[in-house]
Formats: structure tokens, C-alpha cells, sequence
């Protein structure tokens, strides 16, 4: 002690933050991290060393060769629980990051808040909060919740880009553990309110990682991504003969974007949307491609929420659109329509409607009803449109179409089979209401291809928007 003053050793400091410090190290470049506001410590205990750096390590490295701020909450000092001095020292974290135009890595493992400090622990809470509202739109910000985000903390990490979740962490607004009370039986937390719970309802975490080698491999994919800095040597006219015989959505991304390579948004929610943060011919891009062999093929309200969101994504980032559309429109329940529906599908169309980045839709197979005019129409703001030649664009699904507008001619057949008079007016309407050929006729689409050539039709199409 001197002056009155507790003097905290080196030696305490490093073994206080070593395991907080190994985990940036694992996400960072070798040897790139330099922590800053080493020493700081509040002004409201008497232990210093109980206090080392306020529970959270502050500094600055690069990922992937790209310069980054990153601020971690350290569970092993306090908890990791948030104090003013400790929301102060993130705050100045952040400030850092806008400053420098550099993006900001945010891991969070607290402990929650030091209710012993009164209001100005709120206060704390309400500066981080106000600080990630700037942060989100100047610099791109990374939240990896490898622990609890709860109560404020979980806003926080809401606020972020993009969320990645630990499989073994916690996301919870309220106290998990009242709401673990709640339940018949008391459950593990993380299974309650962590990976297993949030990876398929929504985007409060759009991410999840099971091991630090797996964040790492996402977090610089996406970085690169978002940065234009993609490195390929993958062919631009290369012809993929699986397109052709119909793949599944992940398989037709892997089938035109580079090297097969992308990083997928919420992969676990609405699956019937696939979201991709990828490149063609280097260029960075985002491609939805619609799953006809999840749910009946229609697109449900969540995959409309989750389009929304990922087209938000595209527009904050400037990355074009493509689209690759093989689903039948919506197919709501009464429940659905009384609960709003028709504002879900309005949230998406405005979403698309409303972005400015390039767009590029193609039919890959049935571009029915909203399908098609949502996520590839001239009309909502599509720049360049394509359909192969193993798709079908209509207003109405064939058996939908057989029931408004052939109800006459099936009740007329004279097949006693209905089920195979059904199949022929199917089939009848099929080839000549939903030919794309007709959709190019009238201007609607650019150009009808050989599925298996789709990927050098974006590769140039994708150019020429551009100007590359």
C-alpha cells in the first residue's frame, strides 16, 4: 500500500485475466491483442485485487488481418458483473472503436449488476446501451455471448449486427433462474434459455459456436465477407450439372456462390428460408434461397420475419441481393390472419422494396403467388431477373389454380378417377399458365437458362450491376 492506496502486482493481474485473455487470443491474429486501461479499478472496494480491471478486459488486435477494438467480460474478477466504473471502461471501449472506424468485438459474461452501487449502476447499464445504439451505425459490432447476457446485458446483445452464441451460454431479459422456477421442473439454464432455446426462434442470436476454433473460422468469413475482401480462385463460368437435376437451397447456394463457401444467418430458424452471407466471382453478396421440402414448400411468417431481418442485414452493409426461389407463396392459418399476417408479409415487402442495394432474382423451380412477386418481381425492385429452365412462374399454385379456375372442367370430366382428372387439369395448367418462358415474353424476366449455367449468368450479371 502506498498513500493510502492499494498497489495490485503484475503477477495478480495476469493470473486474474489469463483465462478471459487465452479466449481473445483463440479469436484474434497471433500475438495482435494489446489491452488497454489495464489498471482501472472503481472506486467502491477496498480490495483492489478483488477488483482487477473491473471485471472486463479492454484493448485493441486484428482479426484476419483486419484491425478490431473488443472489449470481454471477465467472470473470474467480480463475476463479471457491471458497475459504472465497469460500464464506463466498455463505454470508452466502444468510443474507441467509432473513432477509428474499426469494428468492435463484444463478448459478454456477466454476472449481472452490482446492486450494492444504487442508481448509478443503472446509469452504467444505460450508458453501454446508448453507446451499442451508436456503435451499430458507424462501425460493424460482433456480440459472442460465451456466458449469461442477462437482464440489460441480453438488450445489449440484441442490439449487436450480428450475435454469436456459445452452446453452453444464456440469454435471458429476466432472471433465468426466477424463470427456471416457474417450471414443473427446475431445468439446466442453458437448456432453458440458451442455444437449444433461442436457436430457432428468432434473431436475438443469429449465430451459434461449439468451439473457439468455430467462432473464429465464422466471425473472419463474415468479416470478409462484409468487407469485400473475399479471396477465390473459383471459376466464374463454372457449370454445375446438380442445379439441373434440383438440390436442395443450401445445395444451390454451395452451387453458385465460391468455392461452396458461405456463412449461413439463423440457420436454425425458419428453415424453409435459407439466408447466406457468401461471394460470387469475389464479389460479396446475400442469397435467400427458398427450401420447397420444408413446410410443404409454402414460406411461413417466421421466414418472412427472417428474410426481413436478413435483407435489413444487406441494406446496413451495402451487399447486393440474390434470390433463388423455388416456393409457393404463403398458406396461412385463421390464428395466423387474426394475429396480423398480412403485417409480417407487409414488414417483408417493404424490407425489399425499400433497400437500395442490388437485387437479382431467379426461379429456380415454382415461383408462385408472393414468392415470386416478394423475392424476384421487375415490380418490387428487382434490377435483373432469370429463370431456369426447369422452373414455373403463376399466380396460383397448379392445384390452387385447378379449384378457381377449372372447377367447371373437373366437375365436367369424364375420368371417374377424380384424383387423375385432377393430375391432367394440374398438369395442363402447369405447361401453359406457368411456362417462365411466358414471364420473358412479356418482360417480366431477363432470360430463361440452362439451370446447370446459373452461376456464370450472376457472375456477369452481377458485374454489370456494379460496374466492375
Amino acid at each position: 500500500m502506498e498513500n493510502g492506496k492499494v498497489i495490485v502486482s503484475s503477477e495478480a493481474i495476469g493470473k486474474a485475466t489469463a483465462s478471459i485473455k487465452k479466449f481473445i487470443d483463440a479469436l484474434t491474429d497471433k500475438a495482435s491483442f494489446v489491452e488497454t486501461d489495464v489498471f482501472v479499478t472503481g472506486n467502491t472496494f477496498e480490495d483492489a485485487a478483488a477488483a482487477l480491471g473491473e471485471g472486463v478486459v479492454t484493448g485493441y488486435a486484428t482479426l484476419g488481418g483486419k484491425p478490431v477494438h473488443i472489449f470481454a467480460q471477465n467472470a473470474e474478477v467480480l463475476k463479471g458483473s457491471l458497475g459504472k466504473a465497469h460500464a464506463d471502461k466498455i463505454v470508452k471501449c466502444m468510443r474507441r472503436a467509432v473513432k477509428t472506424g474499426t469494428p468492435l468485438i463484444s463478448v459478454i459474461d456477466c454476472g449481472g449488476a452490482r446492486i450494492g452501487e444504487g442508481v448509478g449502476v443503472l446509469e452504467g447499464y444505460a450508458s453501454v446501451l446508448a453507446e451499442a445504439a451508436i456503435v451499430s451505425g458507424q462501425v460493424p459490432h460482433f456480440c459472442i455471448v460465451k456466458g449469461n447476457a442477462v437482464g440489460m446485458m441480453s438488450a445489449f446483445a440484441a442490439m449487436a449486427d450480428f450475435t454469436f452464441m456459445s452452446k453452453d451460454a444464456v440469454l435471458s431479459l429476466d432472471s433465468p433462474m426466477y424463470l427456471a422456477s416457474t417450471q414443473k421442473e427446475y431445468p439446466a439454464l442453458n437448456k432453458l434459455l440458451g442455444y437449444d432455446a433461442h436457436k430457432a426462434g428468432a434473431d436475438a442470436a443469429q449465430f451459434f459456436y461449439k468451439s473457439e476454433a468455430d467462432l473464429k473460422k465464422q466471425l473472419v468469413g463474415l468479416a470478409n465477407i462484409l468487407f469485400g475482401e473475399v479471396e477465390t480462385t473459383d471459376d466464374p463460368n463454372r457449370v454445375s450439372s446438380a442445379l439441373a437435376k434440383g438440390v436442395s437451397a443450401k445445395d444451390a447456394v454451395k452451387a453458385v456462390c465460391d468455392d461452396g463457401n458461405f456463412v449461413e444467418y439463423c440457420a436454425e430458424w425458419a428453415k424453409e428460408a435459407v439466408c447466406a452471407f457468401t461471394s460470387v466471382n469475389g464479389m460479396s453478396v446475400g442469397i435467400v434461397a427458398t427450401d420447397p421440402s420444408v413446410n410443404k414448400g409454402y414460406l411461413s411468417l417466421e421466414g418472412a420475419k427472417k428474410i426481413t431481418a436478413f435483407v435489413d442485414k444487406l441494406e446496413a452493409f451495402d451487399l447486393p441481393l440474390i434470390t433463388l426461389v423455388d416456393s409457393l407463396g404463403f398458406n396461412t392459418t385463421l390464428e395466423e390472419e387474426k394475429a396480423g399476417a398480412a403485417k409480417v408479409a407487409a414488414e417483408m415487402f417493404a424490407a425489399i422494396a425499400g433497400s437500395s442495394v442490388d437485387k437479382i432474382g431467379v426461379a429456380v423451380g415454382k415461383a408462385v403467388g408472393a414468392g415470386y412477386a416478394a423475392l424476384m418481381s421487375k415490380g418490387i425492385g428487382f434490377d435483373y431477373t432469370l429463370a431456369t429452365d426447369k422452373a414455373s412462374i403463376s399466380p396460383l399454385a397448379p392445384a390452387a389454380a385447378v379449384d378457381v379456375l377449372m372447377a367447371d372442367q373437373l366437375s365436367a370430366a369424364k375420368d371417374k378417377d377424380l384424383s387423375k382428372a385432377r393430375a391432367k387439369l394440374e398438369d395442363k395448367y402447369a405447361k401453359i399458365e406457368s411456362d417462365p418462358m411466358i414471364a420473358a415474353q412479356e418482360g417480366y424476366v431477363d432470360n430463361v437458362v440452362d439451370a446447370k449455367n446459373l452461376r456464370p449468368y450472376l457472375a456477369s450479371a452481377l458485374m454489370m450491376l456494379m460496374g466492375v
